[in-house]
């Protein structure tokens, strides 16, 4: 897999700021961030090459299963809402 923007622990950063944001227990936000991270890591073990996008859809699409709220502001960080 070749990828010089993904970093696992970037991404639990990103989603513990985010779930802080939106006022989610930390406690209820960990299992979830174990779950995403889990699914994206499984995802990324047969790819060669990816892109921004493509981590974005994976990450947003495991978020809306646990939490939608925490998926909309994932994928919407970098916008001005």
């Amino acid at each position: 897999m070749s990828s010089d923007f993904f970093s696992p622990n970037e991404l639990v950063s990103t989603l513990r700021s985010e779930s802080r944001s939106l006022g989610l227990p930390e406690g209820s936000i960990e299992p979830i961030i174990e779950r995403v991270l889990k699914a994206v890591l499984t995802w990324l073990e047969n790819r060669e090459i990816i892109t921004r996008s493509d981590l974005e859809r994976v990450v947003s699409s495991e978020l809306k299963k646990y939490s939608p709220d925490l998926a909309l502001v994932y994928e919407n960080r970098e916008k001005v809402i």
